[in-house]
């Protein structure tokens, strides 16, 4: 069974105020990571989805969607 992850990084990044550039500084990223990440190209660790959600001030239910 395969499971797909959506996510919503791009949403509350920029409520935030944040690029993808500032985003991915906080957490320990290269931008282009980020941009992967909201481009569903790659899921990110449990450990980086955290940070994530810390930067952006959300509960990891509400950043990633499990389908």
């Amino acid at each position: 069974m395969e499971v797909e992850i959506d996510n919503r990084i791009a949403e509350f990044r920029k409520e935030k105020g944040l690029s993808q550039d500032k985003l991915a500084r906080a957490v320990g990223l290269k931008r282009r990571s980020i941009m992967a990440y909201e481009n569903k190209t790659i899921s990110p660790t449990l450990e980086t989805a955290y940070k994530i959600c810390k930067v952006l001030d959300k509960d990891i239910k509400e950043v990633f969607i499990f389908k």
